[in-house]
């Protein structure tokens, strides 16, 4: 077999392996698009920025600067931004549960 399909056959394992909950953590990293627009991800839910900043903890200056690109969401903030963007439902299920505490 060849390098190439060794390696897709590798993957395909190692992804399975994943979904299935088996993967050890350390045996793999989390990609983050470069650029996230945040005004977009905040306008898919309808909000104003001082409820979205205040919705999701954000300072509503900071997301002000995001939005207009006089800086960027780094670190949390990013990955933050990526789940409520991609899994909306999951994260607001998780504020809902804390809430409830």
């Amino acid at each position: 077999m060849s390098e190439v399909g060794e390696s897709m056959i590798r993957g395909a394992m190692q992804a399975l392996a994943f979904a299935k909950g088996e993967a050890d953590p350390k045996d793999y990293r989390v990609h983050l698009p470069d650029e996230i627009n945040v005004k977009r991800i905040r306008e898919k839910f309808g909000m104003s920025q001082k409820r979205f900043a205040e919705t999701y903890g954000f300072n509503v200056r900071t997301l002000q600067d995001w939005e207009q690109g006089r800086s960027v969401p780094s670190g949390a903030s990013k990955h933050f931004l990526v789940m409520l963007d991609k899994e909306p439902e999951a994260v607001k299920r998780v504020l809902s549960e804390l809430a409830a505490e």
